[in-house]
């Protein structure tokens, strides 16, 4: 499997991942400062639960990805 498939698959799981966090604020309210707080630590120019902040978040974890990715074969190919 090459780098930029295995990239992609990590992305779009990293993806789903998010939709699912994004959407629990929403759905189970309790802690949502502290929802809010993680949010705004983790992803860059994240302001608010709205539309941006989603694509947002959604850019920023498929990039994540794909530095995920490279670290880790860059590693396993200093480790040889």
């Amino acid at each position: 499997m090459n780098y930029i498939k295995k990239s992609h698959q990590l992305g779009v799981f990293f993806i789903f991942l998010f939709a699912i966090c994004f959407a629990w604020f929403f759905v189970y309210p309790i802690a949502g400062s502290l929802h809010m707080d993680l949010f705004r630590m983790a992803f860059v120019g994240f302001q608010d639960m709205n539309v941006v902040g989603f694509i947002l978040g959604v850019v920023q974890v498929y990039i994540w990805a794909y530095i995920g990715v490279a670290l880790w074969s860059f590693s396993k190919k200093l480790s040889y």
